[in-house]
Parts: C-alpha cells; sequence; structure tokens
C-alpha cells in the first residue's frame, strides 16, 4: 500500500460494509441473488432502489427502479414534452429544471414514447414525433397511431399508459377515441391525427403544442430517392378547410370529459398549411372531407381511452409504449413475438399495482457502470419478472437503448448506452407538491438497505433527513447520536464498532427526540476497518456520491469505492 493510500485508508469510516445481500429474484425458473444497493425515500411517497444481481448472465445486471405511492396526497405525476413542443427532445435533466417551481419539485423522470427519427418514413415531417398517445396536464400532444397511422398493430396491442385526476393509474390495452362534434346532437367526425400531418379526406387537430406559428402537414405518401415509401409534404392543395376555435370559459383539457369551443373563423379553399395563431384549437382538413362548421358554432371535442371492463378514465397525463409485456401478473406473447423484446437491450418500462395506486418505473442497463460494473442487458420478459418481484401487475414496454434513463434528484443515476444520457420526445416526472419552505426535520432514516458487518468493524451511518411532508431536506445529518445493545457491538460518538461474536440486534439513531433503529447483523471471525484490500492487483478506485471518479487523497465527505466487484459507500471525517 503506498504513503498516499496508507494516509486515506487511516482515515476512512465504513458507512457499509460490501454490497448488501438484499433478496432472490426468480427469472427463468432460476432464483438470482439480487444485492440492494440503494433504498432511498428521495419524496412524499416515492422510493427510489438500486439493485444489482451480480451473477446474472455471468455479468451482472444493474437495475434502477422508482415507486410512487400515489395515495400520497404531496406527490404527483406529469406527462413531461420536450421544450413543451410535440416535435424535439430534451435532456430530462434540462426538463427537470425547467419546470421546477415552488411546491413542484422534480424527482424522479424516465423516458417513455418511441420517437420518429430520421430512418423511418415519416422522415423528414414527422422527425422529433412520439408515436402512441402523449397528454399533458389534460392536453393531448399526440394521439395513439390508429386509422391510417395505425402504428405496431395500435393500441390493442401496445396499450397506453394513464393516470387519472383522482391519481389512479390505468395500465392496459384499450380503444382510442378522438372525434368532434357540432353542439349539441351533430355528427360525430373521428380525429385521425394530433399535432401531425394528415392525409386527404382525413381530418387533423392542432393545438399550442404544435407551435402557434408552424404550417400546417397536409402529406401523400411518395417515395424517397431509393424508392421506398415516404410522407411528402403536399404542395397542391387548393380544397383545404381550416377550422379555428377558442376554448369556451370555464372548459379544461382533459381526456375523458367533452371539452366545448366555439368558432372563430372558417378557412375554406385554402391549401391546408394555415398557422394555429392566437386560437386554442385547428380541425383541418383536405381532399373531401367534408365541414360544414360556421363562425359561433359551438363544437365539442372529446377523447379518451377505453379499457377493460369498459373503464373510461378521465385522463391527465398518459404516454405508450410499443407492447403491454404483463398483464394480471403473466407475462404477455409480446414479450416473444417481436425481436425488440425478445433480444437482450437495455430497457425502459411503466408498470401498476393491482389497484393502481402505485407506479413502477424501471430502467435496465446493458453497458458497463464504473462504480457498480457490467449490466447484460436483458429481454422484456427478464424485466417483468423483476417487476413481479416487487408487486408489479400490469407493465407496458417502452423506449430503449440509449433512450433508456432514469433521473433522481436533478441526475441521470443509470450508465446509458451512450457516453452522455440522450435527450428524449417526452417521459413522466414525479414532483414533489408538498407545501413549501417546511424544514423542520420530522423523521430519520438510515441510507442503508441492510447492515451487515465482519467482527470488529466500523460503522458511520448515513442518516438521513425528511420534513412532515416525507420530502428529504437533508441528505447526511451529522448531528446524532447512536446506541446499541453490547451484544452486537459498541458505539463511540458516531462510529459503531461491530462485537466479535455473530449476533443480530437494532442500532438506533436519534437526533434531538425523533429516532430510528435498524438491524444490524454482525458476522463472526476477524473484520478489519478498511475492507478494500489494496496489497492485490485489482486497483481501489474512488466515486463521489455522484458517481464522478475522483483522486486521492480526498477531502471530508461521502463517497463510494470500488474494488473489482466490491462496491462500498464511506466517509471521511
Amino acid at each position: 500500500m503506498n504513503t498516499r493510500m496508507k494516509l486515506v485508508s487511516l482515515s476512512l469510516m465504513i458507512a457499509s460494509s460490501g454490497i448488501i445481500n438484499a433478496d432472490e429474484i426468480t427469472i427463468g425458473g432460476n432464483a438470482y441473488k439480487a444485492d440492494m444497493l440503494v433504498e432511498r425515500k428521495i419524496g412524499p411517497g416515492t422510493l427510489y432502489r438500486r439493485l444489482r444481481l451480480p451473477d446474472y448472465a455471468g455479468t451482472g445486471l444493474n437495475v434502477n427502479l422508482v415507486t410512487v405511492d400515489l395515495n400520497n396526497p404531496y406527490n404527483r405525476i406529469e406527462t413531461t414534452v420536450a421544450n413543451e413542443s410535440a416535435k424535439g427532445t430534451e435532456l430530462l435533466t434540462k426538463a427537470a429544471k425547467r419546470l421546477d417551481a415552488p411546491s413542484h419539485h422534480p424527482l424522479a423522470a424516465a423516458n417513455a414514447n418511441f420517437w420518429v427519427v430520421g430512418s423511418q418514413k415519416e422522415y423528414p415531417l414527422y422527425a422529433g414525433i412520439t408515436r402512441n398517445a402523449s397528454v399533458r396536464n389534460g392536453m393531448m400532444v399526440t394521439e395513439s397511431n390508429k386509422n391510417k397511422e395505425k402504428w405496431d398493430g395500435g393500441t390493442e396491442r401496445t396499450g397506453v399508459v394513464t393516470v387519472s385526476y383522482d391519481k389512479t393509474l390505468n395500465i392496459d390495452y384499450c380503444q382510442p377515441t378522438l372525434c368532434f362534434k357540432k353542439a349539441p346532437s351533430g355528427t360525430e367526425k373521428n380525429i385521425q391525427t394530433c399535432n401531425k400531418g394528415f392525409q386527404a379526406k382525413a381530418y387533423a387537430m392542432y393545438n399550442s403544442f404544435y407551435g402557434r406559428d408552424r404550417e400546417f402537414m397536409p402529406y401523400f405518401v411518395g417515395q424517397d430517392a431509393n424508392g421506398k415509401s415516404q410522407y411528402k409534404l403536399k404542395e397542391d392543395v387548393t380544397d383545404g378547410i381550416e377550422v379555428y376555435l377558442t376554448k369556451n370559459e370555464g372548459e379544461e383539457w382533459s381526456g375523458g370529459n367533452d371539452i366545448r369551443f366555439t368558432v372563430k373563423e372558417v378557412r375554406k379553399n385554402t391549401n391546408a398549411r394555415g398557422k394555429l395563431g392566437d386560437y386554442d384549437l385547428a380541425i383541418v382538413s383536405f381532399g373531401g372531407a367534408s365541414q360544414t362548421l360556421k363562425v359561433n358554432d359551438e363544437v365539442i371535442l372529446k377523447y379518451y381511452w377505453t379499457f377493460s371492463g369498459g373503464i373510461k378514465p378521465v385522463v391527465e397525463q398518459a404516454i405508450g409504449g410499443n407492447a403491454m409485456v404483463m398483464r394480471k401478473g403473466e407475462l404477455t406473447e409480446h414479450n416473444t413475438n417481436e425481436d425488440y423484446n425478445s433480444m437482450v437491450y437495455s430497457r425502459t418500462a411503466y408498470g401498476c399495482s393491482e389497484d393502481g395506486k402505485t407506479l413502477y418505473m424501471l430502467v435496465i442497463d446493458k453497458s458497463t457502470d464504473p462504480v457498480y460494473g457490467k449490466s447484460a442487458g436483458c429481454s422484456t420478459a427478464v424485466m417483468c419478472e423483476i417487476a413481479r418481484h416487487f408487486g408489479c401487475y400490469n407493465m407496458s414496454n417502452f423506449d430503449a437503448g440509449g433512450s433508456a434513463e432514469l433521473m433522481v434528484d436533478f441526475s441521470i443515476v443509470n450508465k446509458t448506452t451512450e457516453s452522455t444520457p440522450r435527450p428524449v420526445a417526452n417521459g413522466w416526472m414525479v414532483f414533489s407538491i408538498a407545501p413549501e419552505g417546511d424544514r423542520q426535520l420530522a423523521s430519520i432514516e438510515f441510507d442503508h438497505p441492510q447492515i451487515e458487518l465482519k467482527a470488529g468493524e466500523r460503522f458511520t451511518p448515513v442518516i438521513l433527513g425528511y420534513n412532515k411532508y416525507g420530502e428529504l431536506i437533508n441528505k447526511n445529518i451529522t448531528d446524532f447520536t447512536m446506541s446499541c445493545p453490547p451484544e452486537i457491538g459498541s458505539c463511540s460518538g458516531k462510529v459503531f464498532t461491530a462485537g466479535n461474536n455473530p449476533a443480530s440486534a437494532e442500532l438506533t439513531v436519534s437526533v434531538g427526540n425523533i429516532s430510528v433503529s435498524k438491524m444490524v447483523n454482525v458476522a463472526g471471525g476477524s473484520g478489519i476497518a478498511d475492507t478494500c484490500d489494496e496489497n492485490v492487483s485489482t486497483p481501489v478506485e474512488y466515486y463521489n456520491i455522484s458517481g464522478i471518479k475522483c483522486d486521492v487523497p480526498l477531502p471530508p465527505g461521502l463517497y463510494i469505492r470500488r474494488q473489482g466487484t466490491k462496491v462500498e459507500k464511506f466517509i471521511i471525517h
């Protein structure tokens, strides 16, 4: 051990002893050890877990999971839309900073829908536009790709993921409805696209997510330079009809309720390439789609999804993946009937509990994390079995590859397949909506899933502090005292020293009159404070708590240390 390393080693107070065995997860009939590396409440009703399955596929598997208890009144789910536009991409971290506001603080987020890229036939008209449903705060961003633009089998295969105004999740196969009619009893007419292009004899709708100064997109299906089908802007339209509307007073955007508008302007015999301007809604068509609306007519717009059992939730937020991969706790055929789901890949998925009150946001890596090691990636079937272990009932698969990313506390916590996290078209973000400014400590927690120590090993816990709403207000409380029964060891200041004999009992930490206890398991045999063996050939690497590699010597603070597959947190005092 060289001098610099020795100086660092002598100053360490170990906060966690190696990788902590959390559980076993059954995958494909085989039980895999699952090490719980992080299990932390990050806000009201919101729990973040990082797991590693060290023996999976011979190299290991890194899993990140956020669960949200929607019974908690102080959290909220929202669809993020890149720069509030139906076209384009944005970093989740940038979206979080943009949306951060008093009593509206981002806790976690993950990527969501697939979107059109340059290699797909809709390019260039649709580049950056999401596939499947996207609804933000009640307003539709894109529809569910039905009718002429049916995608991947439609919602009878892809399903849709929604949360209603009463904070209930519906994640399942469904039938979408998007239509308008003249009030009170006109004939309903189906709208085929929202904030995208439209073909002859079809209706399209546009709202502010499209952009107020972008021209509408009538198109036809032509050919590219290689003779392949491609959507192309139709520039010879002469019979376009553009109807411009404003919301009636008191009306709000929502999926599931009738929304009433008043026609303010009708333009006929146009090129169908007008702009929304200051209006709330435009309904546009060409090529013989009949329009009889007149100025001052009242129009009813409605969009909703009918789920199994005829359930039609009033939808506030919605996203859509490529397949329902688990229903009622059972894996579906969509895990094996397409290559994208059956291949070994990184993964993102959204799921719900049976009662629709717990959200599961799951991201699995196919990469090598600088701290936690190589992750093999997996099929959606493996992903489902992991989610089911934690109580997930229904689950939909979402965009993966370089898009698979999970944000916690304004940072991407997984290692993506690309060198830097990729901007994405949309996602779901969890917010704390607790009243602003409460810094009063109400509860504390150990920041350790389990505590397992060798005989004689020293341990300084990391203690988290929360206010009465469950907001994390202190990530490293240092003003605490400890106590424990003598059979497991002794406490001196902020350091616990494990005893010499195998034993299990609770270690109690107190801050004023607030206490928390955690079971400590002490193994037999001799132990040492510095559990990394720096005399072996595998080098010891040091990282800050955000996973950024550090040089030594290190200043006081909280760090992560890695040697081979051994990972530990520690504090330098």
